[in-house]
């Protein structure tokens, strides 16, 4: 019996470990495409990128990977008539899902595990690496989306197109302790100086408006202050991090930005801090659930479909991840936007993931007990009726 649950359990951690390598690898690449156009990355930062996005990747695969792997190994032995075999020599149905379970329980600690520290931390040195190069950066969010919008800097720049640092249409919003300053211009030009960590519009024929009242038609000369540091948000923090936030919220950084704010907003600002950090935070508590339970729904829908083959495991695997993975961030989503009660809505965020768990017992029940000894248990079920 422990050579045929050492069998399976080999089996099981090979096509997990082969499934986390290419859903990771897709979603990797995928995640570096995203920031080079939006944000227009060298290729040795696009390296580094990719190095700090396997830890969400991996986060991001292993449900799909644990849901397939018991698929494609429990439906391979179906269909090889291993299971058959099985119970030909007297080995029980039930002592077959052992494996599954071990791998269950691995694969939702290393979610966790992710979710605690690495996750957390890699997304935020990602970050810092996107923003390091402020000139890259800068003209590689105006040519890919024609606009920045920096929060830290307080300025917002909106341009038609960029040729070099020329840039053609350049529209200006910046704010200051004074008020706002609009700025439109036919043509401008941007430069930087990183020891002042500022840049500098230089705007020819441009409308400036102003708390000095307009001024029409001049060349102007506008420093910009670059921000000076990434902050953290909640994807940034680590679970204990989370927790404390949670039950003292002036501590997050959006709080103590607001140094000379009115109590109304800080207050507003920190009820959106603890709805985003309680969803935040029992969405990735979630998830480590919502893992062990698609092992066990990947074992028992492998064993009933004989899906022995790939394509078929994937077909089959494919609908119980993405209704979970779905539904589980659209109630992080509405717990973060219930900012007057969200721990009222944190149910929805566990809801799917106990359904997936629920749904794996009942189908190993079913195919322990029901398809197991199918003539025994009708007889019994019509002896009680009589």
């Amino acid at each position: 019996m422990r050579i045929l649950h050492r069998y399976i359990l080999v089996e099981m951690l090979k096509a997990l470990a082969l499934a986390v390598a290419a859903v990771s690898g897709v979603v990797c690449v995928a995640l570096v495409l995203k920031v080079l156009q939006e944000e227009g990355l060298g290729p040795v930062a696009s390296l580094l990128y990719m190095c700090l996005s396997v830890p969400g990747a991996i986060y991001l695969a292993m449900p799909l990977a644990a849901i397939l792997a018991g698929t494609l190994v429990y439906g391979r032995m179906a269909a090889d008539n291993e299971l058959t075999a099985c119970r030909a020599s007297g080995i029980s149905p039930a002592s077959l899902f052992w494996p599954s379970i071990l791998l269950a329980l691995f694969a939702a600690a290393v979610t966790l595990c992710l979710a605690a520290w690495p996750l957390p931390e890699s997304h935020y040195a990602a970050k810092r690496l996107a923003r390091s190069d402020a000139e890259h950066l800068f003209f590689g969010m105006l040519g890919s989306s024609g606009k920045v919008r920096w929060k830290q800097a307080q300025f917002d720049l909106s341009v038609d197109r960029v040729d070099g640092d020329m840039l053609h249409g350049p529209m200006l919003r910046r704010r200051s302790k004074t008020g706002q300053m609009y700025c439109y211009a036919p043509y401008g030009q941007v430069k930087f100086d990183n020891a002042a960590n500022q840049a500098r519009l230089v705007v020819w024929d441009a409308f400036v408006l102003d708390e000095q009242g307009p001024r029409i038609y001049g060349t102007h000369v506008i420093p910009l202050d670059l921000p000076t540091g990434v902050p953290r948000e909640e994807r940034d923090l680590s679970l204990w991090h989370l927790m404390a936030v949670q039950r003292h919220p002036e501590i997050a950084e959006q709080v103590r930005s607001l140094t000379n704010a009115k109590d109304a907003t800080i207050q507003a600002t920190i009820k959106n801090v603890q709805a985003h950090v309680t969803g935040e935070m029992h969405g990735r508590l979630a998830s480590a659930l919502g893992c062990l339970g698609l092992v066990l729904v990947g074992a028992g829908l492998g064993m009933y479909f004989h899906s022995g083959h790939l394509l078929t495991a994937f077909g089959v695997a494919l609908a119980p991840w993405l209704g979970a993975t779905v539904l589980t961030m659209t109630a992080v989503k509405a717990v973060c936007r219930a900012t007057a009660n969200p721990h009222a809505a944190v149910w929805m965020v566990w809801l799917p993931n106990v359904v997936v768990v629920l749904l794996g017992l009942a189908i190993l029940a079913y195919l322990t007990w029901f398809w197991a000894s199918p003539v025994r248990l009708r007889h019994l079920v019509w002896r009680r009726r009589g």
